[in-house]
This record gives C-alpha cells, structure tokens and sequence, in this order.
C-alpha cells in the first residue's frame, strides 16, 4: 500500500489558499478506494516538543508534531534546516517501510531539506508550485526579473533574498520527481528557466473544490438585515487578503469613482491586512465601504449569499481559490485578465475580464466599466451565474483534481 506524506509548515498562506488545497484534497481522497494511507502531516512551533496522531477519515490521519520554539511567530514562514528536517524523519521512522511505497508531497520552496532527505530515502517526491515567486517579488516585471537573475552578484539584501528564493525553488524542481502547476503560466516559465524537460515532469493540475449546491438565495433579505445592510443594497464583494498583489488599491480607487452612476451600490471587503492604508483611502465615502475583516471558512457562504457581484482584480494568481468559490456559489464575477484566467475563463461567457497592462494592473477605467456593465443588467448577471457554475463543475471540482493528483502518487 502507498503511503502518502503530506506536509503542512508554518505560513501565513496556511490560512489562505495552500490550507484549502490541503483540505479540499485531503476530503476529496477521502472517497476513493482505499488502495493508499495519506499522512497530513502539520509542523508547528509553539512551547512544548509532541508528537501526535489522530484520524481524519478512513484513507488519512493527522500527524502533529511540535517543536518548541519561543522565538518563532505565529503564521510566520519558516524554513526547515537540515537538523529539524531529520529530526522529522526519525520522528516519522516508524511509517516508512518500502521507499518504493512511500511518496512526500511538499508545498513550499522552504520545504525544500524534507524534499533532500526523501530523494536520499529513495521516496518519490512530488512539488505543488503554489506561488509564481517572479511574478509575486517582481510584480510581472520581467525584464527586472531577468536581470536579477542573471546578474553575478546582488546589490542589496532585497535582492539577494529575491535570488535565494527563486534559485531554491528551481533546486525544489530539480529534486522533485514531479512538479504540479497550477496554470500553463508557471508551467511555460519552469520549462524556460529550470529545466527543458519541464513537459515531462510537470503536470497542470488547476485547484479544485468539493462539489456542493450552490447557496441558496431565498433569505438574502433576512441575510442582509443580519449584516445590518439594506434590502435594496447592491453589494459588490472582494474575498482575500487585503494587500497590491490582490488590487485592491485599484478596486477602492474605482469604486469611489463610481458612486454617483451606483447609488445603492455598498463595497464588501472580506479578508484581513492593514485596514489603515485602506480606510484611509475611502475616508471620503467610508460609509459605502464595509470591511468584514478575516471570515472563517464555514461562515463565508453568509457572504457569497448577499453579494450581487464578484471582484477578483488581482495583478497575479496561480488558482484562485475565491474565484472557484464564487462560481461554485453562481456568483457573477470580473477578473483581471491576466494568465491565470485564460482558457476555461471566457470573457463575457462565463467572467467578465477587466484589461491589464503588461503588469497586470487593472485598468480603473475599464474595471469601473465593467462593474458599472453588471449593476445595470441583470441578464448577464443571470447568464453569468449559469455559465460559471457550469465552468466549475467541468473544470474545478476537487474530484478532478484529486484524481489526477492520485495518478501521479501511483505511477
């Protein structure tokens, strides 16, 4: 029997999209023949050194192991050294017996010394690639990014740190026996820059969610008089952590813009960040901006069940977990139009597209457009909810992504 080990380590992405990745994957394994045992296994950090089990379905457990460790913070990234990574493997000794039977699956680049120590185990190792690291440090600067890369020695530690990053992701590539992708984007660029034989080693396999039913919308008035919102209240929702990369700054700009043309139109920003920058930047028409601040995964439906319109104005993705969530839930939405959502994503079929500029940063004027589009036709509001539930459940459920997934742990 195979036994998967799956990784979790500290992260502020935890919370975010590489936690619902875990989970949606751990539920979706959950249903298929018992012919492999997944091992979740969470490295934390707090006052006391533990090791624990516990079952999380019939095809997985959880493992936990602390470390005591004062200094680090909570939801910090932090690297594994050489020393912790095979202090982790002694702990975990006792469940490896064939290394032809035993698979890691790692998600982070500073997972990378569990990934050395597997492939001296003889495991199969296979490497999620969750983040687009050029992209994220060099903002779709490509030019800046290729002459970082190719540049002998860094200026400062910013980029040095930027190099490390990028050339210990590369290493991960290297080591893996196979790499998932998220879109053909990451792909495309590991194939250009680590390895010519990228095709054969790297997999696309786009995020997925468990198929459920849409929220249903019969109590959106009693919903919203909850929340203390009018009746009437149009409510256009951003979901996701408030920082430049998701364009928020952009989304709040435009939204100001727009009142006069969106009189009942209130903006619902769900998630967490520096509420100060933001507040500061409607201080103008703060009573049409409401923020929500973090929302627990099992209360977010509350909120896809008020909003009218989705907004995804991000200058990068790699699969867009909010997005899977919002057409799951037959919410319109605008998206950027960058490479994360190219093909299945059509434009005016099943997203609307604002356009970017070769940064990827949305054009307010567009993006005001588009939102102004969608508050005055409830046709394409309409079409738009069919279409993207339909795209989600042909391309986005955790079922196709859990069964590719299995095929490359059994190959």
């Amino acid at each position: 029997m195979k036994k998967i080990f799956l990784f979790e380590t500290p992260s502020d992405a935890v919370g975010h999209g590489i936690g619902t990745y875990a989970n949606q994957l751990i539920e979706a394994l959950a249903e298929k023949e018992s012919f492999f045992k997944l091992y979740f296994v969470k490295i934390v950090f707090n006052e006391t050194d533990d090791f624990s089990i516990k079952p999380i379905n019939a095809n997985a457990d959880e493992i936990k192991i602390s470390f005591n460790d004062k200094l680090v913070k909570p939801n910090v990234e932090v690297p594994i050294k050489p020393i912790l990574a095979r202090k982790i493997f002694c702990l975990l000794g006792e469940f490896f017996n064939d290394p032809a039977d035993v698979v890691f699956h790692l998600n982070f680049v500073l997972q990378y010394e569990l990934g050395k120590l597997a492939k001296e185990y003889d495991f199969k190792l296979i490497y999620t690639n969750h983040v687009s690291l050029w992209r994220v440090f060099y903002e779709n600067d490509y030019e800046k990014f290729l002459k970082e890369w190719s540049s002998a020695a860094p200026k400062d530690d910013k980029e040095k740190m930027r190099v490390t990053s990028i050339q210990f992701e590369k290493k991960m590539y290297q080591i893996a026996d196979h790499v998932i992708c998220l879109n053909e984007d990451s792909k495309s660029f590991m194939k250009k820059h680590y390895s010519e034989n990228a095709i054969e080693k790297t997999s696309v396999i786009a995020n997925g969610l468990n198929l459920k039913n849409p929220v249903k919308k019969l109590n959106t008035a009693a919903q919203k008089r909850k929340m203390g919102f009018d009746e009437d209240d149009f409510i256009f929702l951003f979901a996701g952590r408030m920082n430049k990369q998701k364009g928020l700054d952009l989304l709040v700009k435009t939204f100001g813009k727009l009142l006069k043309n969106i009189p009942n139109a209130k903006l619902l920003i769900v998630g967490a960040g520096d509420f100060g920058v933001y507040t500061k930047m409607c201080a103008d028409f703060c009573a049409r901006v409401v923020f929500a601040g973090y929302v627990d995964k099992s209360k977010i439906n509350n909120y896809y069940t008020i909003a009218n319109v989705g907004l995804v104005p991000s200058f990068t993705e790699q699969s867009s977990y909010v997005v899977l969530e919002m057409l799951s839930n037959q919410l319109p939405i605008i998206v950027s139009d960058i490479p994360a959502f190219e093909k299945p994503f059509e434009d005016k079929i099943n997203v609307i597209k604002a356009e970017t500029d070769t940064l990827g940063r949305v054009n307010e004027k567009n993006l005001a457009a588009q939102m102004l589009s969608l508050y005055k036709n409830p046709e394409l509001r309409n079409r738009l909810s069919k279409n993207g539930r339909t795209l989600f459940e042909g391309h986005f459920t955790a079922k196709h992504m859990a069964e590719k997934t299995i095929q490359l742990y059994l190959s």
